[in-house]
C-alpha cells in the first residue's frame, strides 16, 4: 500500500476516532452538571435530616441542662427527697420533654432511679436492670461533650449525660443525669413525613469515615444515606432515602438529540478535509519521502532532493532544510565516524566502544575475565598546580607507559572521563591478575618529565570478576567503582577486589549507614540532646551543650562517632551542620524569651564546617532570624584538629570573635597540639577532657596531673569548663579546688529538649 492511501486512511481514522471521542466526551461532561445538581439536591436533603437530628440532640441537652441544675433533683439523688419520682416523673413529664428515659446516677456512677416512657403505645416503658450500663462510656468520657448517639437494646438513641448541680453551682455533683430520646422506625417516618421523604433506617457495617453517601442507583433513581455511628463505634445505623434523578434525565433527552446533530456535521467535516489534505500535503509529503528513501537505500551522502519551487510554503521550506541538513552530514561524516569511539586526546577507546566491545570481550574463550577501575591519585593536584595542558600532557604519558603492558595480556583500556579508566583483560588465575596489576601500578607511578617539570602520580584500582561479581558491564563498572574508593580509602596506590569487600561484614554496614545517611535529614530521623553545664559554685545551670543523635528507624540510636566520620567524607556535612545550628538556636532562643537570656548555647563544629566560608554566613542569618546574642553562642573546636588545620581554625575562630560570638577549645589534653596555640588562637574557655577526670581523686598520678593543668590555667585566667563528672567524689574534690563550670552525668546525662525543660525551667510546655 503507497503512502499516499495509508495516509489518507490514516487521517480518516483519525478524524473518525476525534468524532467518536468528541461524542464519548461531550456526553459526559454536559450530563455531569444534572449528575452535580441531583446529588446537591440529594446532598441538601441530607443536611436537612443532620440538622434536625442536630437541633434534637440540641433540644434534648438543655432540657437535660434544666432538670441537672435543679435543686430537687440533687436532693434526690443525695438522698434527700425522696418523693421526688411520684412528684415529678410522671407520664405527662415525659410527654412534655419528648423524652423516652431518665436515668439519675449517683457520684459512683452506680444506679439511683430510672424511668422510661414508651410513645407508640402512650404507657411507660419498663427499663431493664442493667440498661444504664450502656450509658457509662458517656458518663466516663474525658470529653466536655457529653451528647452522643448510642445504640442500646432498645435501639438508637439520642442521649445526654450532664453532671447534677445544686442551682447555684456550689460544691460538688453528687452524680449524674442520663437522658434521651429512642429513635426507632416510627420516630424515623415521622421525620420523613415531616421533610416530604420516605426515610428508612437500617443497621449497616461501619463503612470508611464518612458521615452521609450518596449512591446512583440507575438512570433513573439515586440514593442518600445518612450514617449514624454508635459513640463506642461497634454499630452504625443508616438512615436513607431514594427519589427520582430529574435533571439527569431531562438533560439526558437534550444530549441524545444534540448528538444526532453533530454526528451529521462531523461526518461532513471529515470528508471535506480528506481532500483538501490529500492534495495539499500528503501527496506532496510522498513524493519527499519517496526520495529520502531512495537516499537513504543508496547511501550516497552527496544526493539531493528535488525543490518544488511552484509552492512556497513549509514543506517547501522543509525540503530545502534537508538538502543544507545532508550537505552538512556530507561534511561532517568522516570526522564523525573517526570521533565516535575514541578519546580525542588520548586515542585510546572510549565509554561507547567499551560498551560495543564488552560483549565481543566476554565471548572470548579465555577461563576468567576482570573489569579494573582505575582513578589517577594526585592527578587535580598537577592539573591545578601547573595547569591543564600539563595535565592533559601527563595523561597521555601514564597510558602510553601502561597500554603495553594490558594488550601484553589481551585486554583493552578505555578512557572512562576525566582521570577516570577501564580495562578488560582475561586472565587465568587470581594471582597471575595480581601480578599484572601491580606492572599497572609500578609503571603509572613513575616520575614523568614533562617540559621543564618532573611529577608523578600514582593510581588506585577497584577489580571485578565477570560471573561472579555480576554479568552486566553496568553492575561490573559499579562494584570495581566501589573497590576502587576502598582502595583509595586505604591509602591509595594500591588495588582492591570487590568481592573481597563483599565479604566484609563491617564494610557492608558502612555502606548501609553511608545509604541511610543521605535520607535522615530529610526524613527527620536527627534529634538534638543537651547536656547541661552547671556552676560548681551555685549548681544552678549556665548553659548547655547540644549533642546530636542519629535515631536510625531500625538500627536504632547511632553515636556521632560512627556517623560524623561518614557524613565528612561524603560531603553532608555541611547540610547536617547547618540543621544543628538552626535547630539549636530555635530551641534555646525559645528558654531567652521565657526569661531564661543568660542561657548560653555550645555547639561543636566539624574541620569541613570551619574551611566552609559560608557556615560563617549561616551563622549570621540565624543569629539575626531568632534574635538570639551572639555572645551566648559558644563555638567548640577540637583541639586534635588544631595540628593538621591550624591556618583554617585560626581564620575560622577570628571571624567568630569579631561578632562576640564565644570560641571553646574542647578535648583539651588528648591532641597533639602545643600551649602555645592558647596564645596564637582567641581562644575564650578551655574544656577539660574527661580522661584526667576518670580516676580522680582515687589514683594519685591523674589527680597530681589533672592538679597541675588546673593551677597553670588558673594562672592564665581562662574560663574552664570540667567534663566527665560523674561523682560526688570527684565534684568534690574539683570545687574544692577551682571555681568552674562542670559537666558530666554527676548532674545529668544528655536530655531530649522536652525533658531539658521540665528538669530545669519552669515553664509550661
Amino acid at each position: 500500500m503507497k503512502l499516499k492511501t495509508k495516509s489518507l486512511l490514516v487521517v480518516g481514522f483519525v478524524m473518525f476516532l476525534f468524532l467518536v471521542l468528541l461524542l464519548t466526551t461531550i456526553r459526559p461532561i454536559v450530563l455531569e452538571g444534572a449528575k452535580k445538581l441531583d446529588e446537591n439536591q440529594v446532598q441538601k436533603e441530607l443536611d436537612t435530616i443532620y440538622n434536625h437530628l442536630l437541633a434534637d440532640m440540641d433540644m434534648i441537652k438543655r432540657t437535660n441542662l434544666d432538670w441537672a441544675v435543679w435543686d430537687d433533683t440533687y436532693y434526690f439523688i443525695d438522698g434527700k427527697y425522696q418523693s421526688y419520682p411520684e412528684v415529678n416523673l410522671q407520664d405527662l413529664t415525659f410527654v412534655n420533654t419528648k423524652l423516652n428515659y431518665m436515668i439519675f446516677l449517683d457520684k459512683d456512677n452506680k444506679l439511683v432511679y430510672q424511668d422510661g416512657y414508651d410513645f407508640n403505645n402512650n404507657s411507660s416503658l419498663k427499663l431493664t436492670e442493667d440498661f444504664y450500663k450502656d450509658f457509662l462510656p458517656i458518663v466516663n468520657s474525658k470529653s466536655s461533650e457529653r451528647s452522643r448517639i448510642l445504640i442500646t437494646d432498645y435501639g438508637m438513641t439520642i442521649t445526654s449525660a450532664e453532671p447534677v448541680f445544686l442551682s447555684n453551682h456550689e460544691g460538688e455533683s453528687v452524680g449524674t443525669l442520663i437522658v434521651g430520646k429512642i429513635l426507632d422506625k416510627s420516630v424515623v417516618m415521622e421525620i420523613g413525613k415531616s421533610l416530604s421523604l420516605q426515610l428508612s433506617m437500617r443497621e449497616v457495617e461501619l463503612p470508611k469515615l464518612v458521615r452521609n453517601k450518596i449512591e446512583v442507583i440507575d438512570e433513573n433513581s439515586i440514593k442518600g444515606a445518612l450514617f449514624l455511628k454508635d459513640f463506642t463505634k461497634e454499630e452504625t445505623y443508616e438512615l436513607s432515602f431514594i427519589e427520582e434523578r430529574d435533571h439527569y434525565t431531562q438533560k439526558k433527552s437534550s444530549v441524545n438529540q444534540l448528538s444526532f446533530y453533530l454526528l451529521i456535521t462531523c461526518i461532513s467535516m471529515i470528508i471535506v478535509i480528506l481532500v483538501l489534505l490529500n492534495r495539499l500535503i500528503v501527496s506532496r509529503i510522498a513524493k519527499l519521502s519517496f526520495q529520502l528513501k531512495g537516499i537513504q537505500e543508496n547511501q550516497e551522502v552527496k544526493s539531493r532532493i528535488r525543490v518544488n519551487n511552484g509552492q512556497k510554503d513549509e514543506l517547501s521550506n522543509l525540503e530545502v532544510s534537508i538538502n543544507q541538513m545532508l550537505a552538512s552530514l556530507e561534511e561532517k561524516h568522516d570526522e564523525v565516524a573517526q570521533l565516535a569511539y575514541y578519546d580525542s586526546l588520548t586515542l585510546l577507546p572510549n565509554r561507547f566502544y567499551l560498551e560495543k566491545y564488552f560483549f565481543e570481550f566476554i565471548s572470548q574463550k579465555q577461563n576468567s575475565k576482570a573489569v579494573l577501575f582505575l582513578d589517577l591519585d594526585g592527578f587535580k593536584r598537577v592539573n591545578d598546580s601547573l595547569g591543564h595542558d600539563i595535565g592533559d600532557k601527563l595523561l597521555v604519558s601514564v597510558t602510553e607507559r601502561i597500554n603495553p603492558i594490558i594488550s601484553k595480556h589481551f585486554g583493552i583500556i578505555s578512557r572512562f572521563g576525566g582521570d577516570e579508566f577501564v580495562i578488560l583483560m582475561c586472565f587465568d588465575e587470581k594471582e597471575g591478575l595480581r601480578r599484572v596489576v601491580n606492572q599497572i601500578l609500578i609503571e603509572v607511578g613513575k616520575e614523568s618529565h614533562l617540559r621543564k617539570y618532573r611529577t608523578m602520580v600514582t593510581a588506585s584500582i577497584g577489580i571485578s570478576i565477570y560471573k561472579s561479581d555480576s554479568t552486566s558491564l553496568e553492575e561490573l563498572l559499579q562494584k570495581a567503582d566501589i573497590a576502587m574508593y576502598e582502595a583509595k580509602r586505604k591509602g591509595k596506590n594500591q588495588f582492591h577486589f570487590y568481592e573481597d569487600l563483599a565479604k566484609d561484614s563491617n564494610y557492608k554496614d558502612i555502606l548501609e549507614l553511608e545509604n541511610d545517611l543521605k535520607f535522615a535529614l530529610k526524613k527527620n530521623q536527627f534529634q538534638l540532646y543537651y547536656q547541661p553545664i552547671i556552676c560548681s559554685v551555685t549548681k544552678r545551670i549556665l548553659g548547655v551543650e547540644a549533642l546530636l543523635r542519629w535515631n536510625h528507624p531500625t538500627k536504632g540510636m547511632i553515636s556521632p562517632v560512627k556517623f560524623i566520620p561518614i557524613a565528612e567524607e561524603t560531603g553532608l556535612m555541611p547540610l547536617i551542620g547547618e540543621w544543628v545550628l538552626v535547630e539549636s538556636i530555635k530551641q534555646i532562643s525559645y528558654l531567652h524569651q521565657k526569661g531564661y537570656n543568660n542561657l548560653t548555647l555550645s555547639i561543636n563544629v566539624s574541620k569541613s564546617q570551619m574551611k566552609d566560608s559560608h557556615f560563617i554566613k549561616m551563622i549570621d542569618e540565624v543569629l539575626t532570624k531568632y534574635n538570639y546574642p551572639a555572645s551566648r553562642l559558644q563555638i567548640e573546636i577540637t583541639e586534635s584538629d588544631i595540628g593538621s588545620f591550624f591556618n583554617d581554625i585560626l581564620t575560622f575562630t577570628t571571624e567568630l570573635k569579631k561578632r562576640n560570638v564565644l570560641v571553646a577549645l574542647d578535648d583539651f589534653g588528648v591532641g597533639t597540639s602545643s600551649l602555645l596555640f592558647l596564645r596564637e588562637l582567641p581562644i575564650d574557655i578551655i574544656k577539660i577532657d574527661r580522661g584526667f577526670i576518670r580516676n580522680v581523686p582515687w589514683d594519685s598520678f591523674d589527680t597530681t596531673l589533672l592538679t597541675g593543668i588546673l593551677d597553670i590555667m588558673k594562672g592564665l585566667d581562662i574560663e574552664l569548663v570540667i567534663e566527665g563528672i560523674e561523682h560526688e567524689e570527684q565534684f568534690n574534690y574539683i570545687t574544692s579546688l577551682i571555681e568552674s563550670k562542670i559537666q558530666g552525668y554527676y548532674f545529668s546525662k544528655p536530655l531530649a529538649y522536652t525533658d531539658l525543660i521540665t528538669k530545669y525551667f519552669s515553664i509550661e510546655q
